[in-house]
């Protein structure tokens, strides 16, 4: 006859054995050149997404300059350049364009900072925020709210629009959210 407590106790340990070593590791960063302009630290393991991949997660006409992925293409890292008529000294009044579009692009908004800062002596319009798009009224499959965690930098640099993006779900945000900060605060220009 099977021990109930037993197996319960050792289901507990294994728990507990499993998950302590992915909280426990640090991610281990290295500094790499992700376009022709733009330098920053990234997690080791962190490669190149590849077109179908992009494709699948994200659904945009113009693809990104340079996009990164975790090996569960869940955490993302990525880099757009767009051509810009706006100057570098203007990057105060073009911050209030690019929160008005970040605001239509989803459902629900919650900022949690907002702001101009300073990273390697370039400033850059930064957005740290959680967001939420609910699926449509009418969709069939009834998906869940999709909840996430971006720290988004703007800035422009010879005539281009500079945007550098970090993501993930919302869920993994109490891991992730240090390691973006360190990422942004290693980028450079």
């Amino acid at each position: 006859m099977i021990d109930t407590k037993k197996c319960l106790v050792v289901a507990f340990l294994l728990a507990v054995v499993l998950y302590l070593p992915t909280q426990a590791q640090e991610v281990k960063m290295t500094k790499r050149k992700i376009t022709e302009v733009v330098t920053a630290k990234l997690p080791e393991d962190f490669r190149p997404m590849t077109d179908q991949e992009l494709a699948s997660k994200y659904f945009t006409y113009k693809k990104p300059t340079a996009m990164f992925t975790d090996n569960y293409l869940k955490v993302d890292f990525g880099v757009n350049e767009n051509d810009t008529e706006f100057e570098y000294k203007d990057l105060a009044l073009v911050k209030g364009f690019y929160k008005s579009s970040l605001l239509r692009m989803f459902t629900r908004v919650q900022m949690i900072k907002e702001d101009m800062i300073t990273i390697n002596k370039k400033q850059y319009a930064r957005f740290e925020f959680i967001s939420e798009v609910e699926p449509e009224k009418y969709d069939v499959k009834q998906l869940p709210t999709l909840r996430t965690y971006s720290y988004i930098l703007y800035t422009i640099e010879n005539d281009k629009a500079i945007i550098i993006n970090f993501s993930c779900p919302a869920s993994l945000q109490k891991k992730w959210q240090p390691v973006a900060h360190e990422i942004m605060e290693s980028v450079k220009l």
